[in-house]
């Protein structure tokens, strides 16, 4: 039953992903990159990653895309798209991609010790996930997290300050 669900899910990531680049109307593949986020947390699911299918479902489904279809919608304007969605970058596009798979794959060969000391593995089967990845953010990596965390602050801080005009002087200018 698992692997048919797993099947069916695949199947319709597949063909959703496929819409959102192929189509033209930019409401269905709106529509359509919700559909597939969906059954991504579908797969989290039937993977016993409940910590991913919540982040999976609250986080892309529930904001990302439902903020992606009214930004759509409240825009209004029709986007210029070009007549054959494959053009002359698709070779180039093609390429990118091989690379980047290859890329990824030489990430997952590499740190697959990496992963066995975070996530349980299948003599804990039952054990949450939610329990293990705080007990690694807690853990061995608490000095990783807190680094991250400041980086995307000063991130955070750096974008609030370039999006601020200025004046003719280089003062910052409040609105």
């Amino acid at each position: 039953m698992m692997q048919v669900l797993f099947y069916f899910f695949a199947a319709i990531i597949l063909v959703s992903a496929l819409g959102v680049v192929l189509l033209k109307n930019v409401v269905h593949s709106a529509l359509l990159l919700g559909l597939c986020l969906a059954m991504v947390a579908g797969l989290y699911g039937l993977l016993s990653a409940d910590f991913l299918f919540a982040a999976q479902v609250l986080i892309y489904v529930g904001a990302i895309a439902l903020l992606f279809l009214f930004v759509v919608l409240l825009c209004g304007r029709r986007a210029e798209f070009s007549e054959k969605p494959l053009n002359q970058a698709a070779p180039a596009g093609l390429l990118a991609a091989l690379t980047a798979l290859a890329l990824l794959a030489g990430v997952i060969v590499q740190s697959k010790a990496a992963l066995r000391l975070i996530m349980p593995g299948p003599s804990q089967a039952g054990a949450s996930t939610i329990v293990s990845i705080g007990n690694a953010i807690l853990g061995p990596f608490a000095v990783g997290m807190e680094i991250v965390g400041f980086i995307l602050l000063t991130a955070l801080v750096g974008a609030v300050l370039l999006t601020k005009r200025s004046d003719k002087t280089g003062d910052v200018k409040e609105e």
